[in-house]
């Protein structure tokens, strides 16, 4: 199901005569992610979104996994309703090739390869950036379809207090509080994070335990950001969210996950000349996670826990007249605990990483190599290159060609069985992705329009042996190409914004189609300011998808169509209210897990 009207809107919106003004750029945000120094986004020439605060506030999201489905070539499929097992797939890829950074941090499963996102709340996020295509020449491995990055809230000016509540469809209540602000040459912010939610039935039944699958988390983040003298600064950074999760896995009892996601880092940040920054970074984050099975919650069936420590060193030296250079190097330690014996349990890696920037009139150049060593494969190197030519101060074409790698998971490498069970091995080779993209983008005051065009080949891709033989092996290959089209513009009190992808990422040589990849998707998303009251509406769409690598079963396509309307009581108070899946739409996204029917939410914000 993927109608055309909506997608019409969107072009009309592309080639409305608005565009045909000359550029002013106003409120241009400011991008880290792309480059890994701060510059505009109208400089950056990488397939960058940016969400700030007021725009997930405004978005009436309830969640992040639902506040990144409607973004320009991400996918999103779960494991049954809110707090459970998402997955999110960037321009086609897989979900472990998408690599997710918090505040600069890797939390993420070593064992699955991905991160936790329906454990993390946008009361927390202050801002979220999405770099689309090859980034492990800037990070490292698994950044092969991208990059999502997301910034925890930070004190500034005058000290303030904040407050939100809500209640909802399916015993659905949420609280939280912060103060936040600067006092003096220190800044900060404390805040904590509540949601709980009685959920539905992950599962259909008769084959699974009909009841319902609650969801609870608790949040926690404090930030001190210090000015030790001009040019100066000493920052910590700490983020907890820890709760559990009900699952379907068995007919009449009970089974439960019960998470932590932790992280903690100190930052030191030194102007060493007028043109040399330099920053010296500790981090160590935890991902984990035990599994209770059959009603026993004295003792979990099973444990995944990551633990990771890194330490990063990154410079920056502006050159008039030639541009920008960066330096940097990165040691990190990676170690896994589970119930299951590995051969292997702990990996370091070392990094080393350059890039550059500059603009030469209406040209522009941005490039960035990267060396990592890993101790379980040896070296891996790799490369970025994109070239823009502004054609007008509106309008800028731009191409690229970038190489990203993939390290084999703890359980590809050293999970135990046999036969056609799933079970690891040793001499894995990393994942390779070969991209190339064209785009052109349009911008000026609030309007802009784009379209990107990619072609991402990966070999070596990690398999099971056949169907008799659950050895993981580099067996296949993929190509995925496609196109994205995504544009925004307003008109007084009226915005309207939206994207579509097409797609088509398949095996090679077979051609199947990836599995949960559709080969249409897209949204739409409208805004009406009526003085104190904004109305918003959201459509999103999604066609059918395949759930299986041999394309035999099918999961059809939907559409789900969201209502908001926001009131602001006075200075202080705003009243939200969202209704969702207005139509009822049943889906699935994965096959055999249930997604929420119509719903609502209401609830109250302030905010000094």
């Amino acid at each position: 199901m993927f109608k055309k009207k909506p997608l019409l809107a969107l072009l009309t919106l592309a080639c409305s005569p608005a565009m045909a003004a000359a550029v002013v750029v106003s409120g241009d945000p400011v991008v880290v992610t792309a480059t890994r120094t701060a510059q505009p986004l109208s400089s950056v020439l990488s397939d960058v979104s940016v969400l700030g605060r007021e725009e997930i506030e405004q978005s009436g999201s309830l969640s992040l996994p639902e506040l990144l489905s409607r973004q320009p070539g991400i996918e999103i499929y779960s494991s049954g309703g809110e707090g459970k097992s998402t997955s999110l797939m960037l321009r086609g890829s897989r979900p472990d090739h998408v690599l997710v950074l918090v505040d600069g941090m890797r939390i993420a499963s070593g064992t699955s390869g991905t991160t936790a996102l329906e454990h993390i709340p946008l009361g927390a996020i202050e801002k979220i950036e999405i770099l689309r295509g090859p980034a492990s020449s800037l990070y490292g491995a698994d950044a092969i379809g991208g990059v999502v990055q997301i910034f925890t809230r930070r004190g500034d000016g005058e000290p303030t207090l904040s407050f939100q509540s809500g209640i909802g469809a399916e015993g659905k209540r949420t609280a939280g509080a912060g103060i936040s602000g600067k006092s003096g040459n220190t800044g900060f912010n404390l805040a904590v994070d509540y949601n709980r939610t009685d959920g539905i039935s992950s599962r259909p039944a008769p084959k699974y335990n009909p009841d319902r699958d609650a969801y609870e988390n608790t949040t926690y983040i404090a930030s001190v950001q210090h000015e030790l003298a001009a040019g100066h600064s000493l920052g910590l950074n700490l983020y907890q969210s820890e709760g559990s999760s009900a699952y379907d896995g068995t007919i009449n009892k009970a089974d439960e996950i019960r998470f932590r996601l932790q992280g903690e880092s100190l930052e030191l940040k030194n102007r060493l000349r007028d043109n040399w920054q330099s920053a010296l970074r500790y981090s160590n984050s935890i991902d984990k996670q035990d599994t209770f099975t059959k009603g026993n919650f004295s003792a979990p069936s099973s444990l995944a826990a990551t633990r990771q420590h890194e330490w990063q060193w990154q410079n920056d030296v502006q050159w008039q007249g030639v541009g920008q250079f960066g330096i940097g190097a990165a040691h990190t330690t990676q170690q896994v605990e589970t119930l299951t014996s590995f051969n292997g349990a702990q990996r370091t890696v070392n990094s080393l990483f350059t890039s550059y920037q500059g603009s030469f009139g209406a040209h522009s150049v941005q490039g960035s190599v990267r060396q990592d060593h890993n101790s379980q494969f040896g070296s891996k190197r790799t490369g970025q290159l994109s070239y823009g030519y502004a054609l007008t101060p509106a309008w800028l074409l731009g191409a690229a060609y970038g190489t990203a790698f993939k390290a084999p998971t703890f359980n590809q490498l050293y999970w135990s069985g046999s036969g056609a069970s799933y079970h690891g091995n040793p001499l894995l080779r990393p994942e390779q992705a070969h991209n190339r993209e064209l785009s052109v983008k349009w911008r000026q005051q609030n309007a802009h329009a784009s379209l990107v065009a990619f072609d991402n080949r990966i070999t070596d891709l990690i398999a099971s042996k056949s169907s008799a033989d659950g050895l993981q092996v580099n067996i296949d290959q993929a190509r995925i190409t496609g196109q994205t089209l995504e544009a925004g513009n307003s008109w007084g009190d009226i915005s309207l914004s939206g994207s579509v992808t097409s797609q088509r990422a398949r095996s090679e040589p077979s051609g199947k189609l990836l599995a949960r990849h559709a080969q249409r998707f897209g949204s739409l998303v409208g805004a009406w300011q009526l003085n104190r009251l904004r109305l918003s509406t959201e459509w999103r769409a999604s066609g059918r998808r395949y759930d299986d690598a041999d394309n035999s079963v099918v999961l059809g396509g939907y559409a789900v169509t969201n209502l908001g309307a926001d009131y602001q009581l006075n200075k202080n108070w705003l009243l939200n209210t969202r209704l969702t899946n207005i139509t009822d739409k049943e889906y699935q996204t994965a096959q055999g897990y249930n997604q929420l029917r119509r719903g609502w939410f209401v609830g109250v914000r302030y905010s000094e």
